[in-house]
């Protein structure tokens, strides 16, 4: 959160709502800072994960496979991500992390150009020289030779969308409609447009407001490289939240500086058998926690907030159960969800989070097995569509499962020999909708049918994949509904008000968490969150 956070008193009580990761791992966390608290997560499904589903089932004979419906990567450079692979060494499942070299094929990207062919994104002389002379280069030479030169905002300080910013900043709309927009829907599933660039485009809103252009900001960045080279300690030693960490569980600084300096060697890391295996050994792991209690498929209905001599705070579930005498409470569902629990008494705190939409995410897979149905100059993880595509289809964009999986690598021990290496296969996952569904401010979820369909369409005409070989693939269709906050223009003022808004109402009885109040919806970002509150609470 924002705002400040006091410690619990001994043997406190703390409900968790939402058992999703930020939920799992705010509740871990909170356990093993101090074992004297009693922490009960809730959560309204009968599988606690959230988002992060590696969904096992079978295909059109029968035999097991597995399709990820939801994350299935993480960033190497993240903190986040250092907490993940650390917690899962502690808990003795090291074995499953697997990585992505850098420059492999699984590391090569795309981006769909306005005639629906893949431009690889730049990562060589090469292919720079393509995608300049492709429509989707327009205007970049141009916009970043005269960055540098460009006016500061009129308004410094205030926040503006990121196709304002970029197109101010780059003088022309050229990398906005193309690369930008790609990259953002593929993040937050979310229009340019509409997204706020103090939140979701940090480093370009504050490089402007600190150094005046990203160029200047470039070229002092690698003046304080230089310097710091020049320093007799070549490694920096750990700094804000990974410090913290290694403080409040006694972990050896040397071993973790070790682990965060091998990570950010890798542009992605994966878990054997899926993402979703953190989650499950988190689970596992509270399971057996003496302090914790897990309450699965019973969604909370309300808030139950008692008068102002009494210090404690109550739940109701949907049975019509009551949960009592929670010292404090931790929200980690998204803000419109969080507004249908508020006592009716508290409009104004209940408006103020319904000022938050949330855009829906189709989910389509894809798996053929015994065939490789990709070219080899289209493997890599997949391509995202830009707006500059006319787009019929709704597609964000498409990851190429396949291709990922027999690229993985083990981090820790002697690399073995991946057993998807050598075998012929294809799987993969569309992306459709986000704002592209919204209709006056309301997701409208196409049929299964249409969209499939749509899907078929577009892997034929981008990809060249024959309608006989999508015939005889296996489907896969997943509504992740309103899964993804809307960051418009001045979320972070919305969210300062709302925290504000928050402890005037229940003091320190209630805090925030998840997608919706961390600083990126990413997996590791949001468990950086769950960790620093944790560490506000039990320190």
């Amino acid at each position: 959160m924002l705002t400040p956070l006091t410690k619990l008193k001994s043997s406190a009580k703390v409900a968790v709502v939402g058992g999703g990761v930020s939920g799992l791992c705010f509740t871990y966390f909170l356990s093993k800072l101090r074992p004297d608290v009693k922490v009960t997560l809730f959560e309204s499904q009968n599988r606690t994960g959230g988002w992060i589903y590696s969904c096992a089932t079978k295909d059109e004979s029968g035999r097991p496979i597995m399709v990820e419906k939801g994350p299935r990567t993480l960033r190497g450079v993240s903190d986040g991500t250092v907490l993940i692979i650390d917690t899962l060494r502690d808990l003795g499942k090291e074995a499953v992390v697997q990585k992505i070299d850098k420059g492999c094929t699984a590391d090569k990207k795309f981006l769909l150009d306005p005639s629906d062919k893949l431009v690889q994104v730049p990562d060589s002389l090469t292919t720079t020289l393509k995608f300049l002379l492709n429509p989707l280069g327009k205007g970049l030479i141009p916009g970043m030779l005269g960055e540098w030169f460009r006016k500061k905002s009129p308004h410094p300080g205030q926040d503006e969308s990121v196709e304002s910013i970029i197109n101010r900043r780059f003088g022309n709309k050229g990398m906005s409609n193309n690369m930008i927009s790609a990259l953002l829907r593929g993040i937050y599933g979310d229009d340019v447009s509409l997204l706020s660039a103090k939140r979701t485009f940090r480093k370009i809103y504050y490089n402007e407001l600190k150094h005046g252009s990203n160029t200047q900001a470039m070229i002092d960045n690698m003046r304080e490289k230089s310097k710091s080279k020049k320093s007799e300690d070549s490694q920096r030693p750990l700094t804000g939240c990974l410090n913290d960490y290694v403080k409040a569980f006694g972990k050896n600084e040397s071993n973790l500086l070790d682990l965060s300096n091998k990570l950010k060697r890798y542009p992605m890391l994966g878990l054997a058998g899926g993402l979703e295996k953190f989650p499950q050994v988190v689970r596992k792991a509270l399971d057996k926690f003496d302090n914790v209690e897990i309450v699965t498929n019973e969604p909370v209905v309300q808030i139950v907030k008692h008068n102002a001599n009494v210090k404690t705070i109550g739940l109701k579930v949907q049975s019509g159960d009551k949960y009592e005498g929670f010292d404090h409470l931790r929200l980690t569902i998204t803000p419109s969800k969080i507004a249908k629990l508020l006592p009716k008494n508290e409009d104004s705190l209940s408006k103020l989070l319904d000022e938050i939409q949330s855009n829906t995410i189709i989910l389509v897979n894809y798996y053929l097995p015994n065939k490789d149905v990709l070219d080899a100059g289209q493997h890599g993880f997949g391509y995202l569509v830009p707006k500059s595509n006319k787009n019929p289809g709704k597609l964000l964009g498409l990851i190429f499962d396949s291709v990922i999986e027999r690229n993985f690598k083990p981090l820790f021990g002697v690399d073995s020999q991946n057993p998807n290496a050598s075998k012929k296969y294809t799987k993969l996952t569309a992306m459709i909708g986000g704002d592209m569904l919204n209709e006056h401010g309301v997701p409208v979820v196409p049929s299964r049918e249409v969209t499939i369909s749509a899907v078929k369409d577009a892997l034929n005409h981008h990809l060249g994949i024959s309608n006989e070989d999508l015939e005889a693939g296996h489907w896969e269709f997943t509504v992740a509904d309103r899964c993804l906050p809307r960051f418009h223009v001045g979320y972070d003022a919305w969210q300062e008000k709302t925290e504000k808004k928050f402890q005037e109402t229940y003091g320190q009885t209630v805090s925030v968490g998840g997608m919706g109040f961390a600083r990126s919806p990413g997996v590791p970002d949001v468990i950086v969150d769950s960790f620093n509150d944790a560490l506000q609470l039990g320190k």
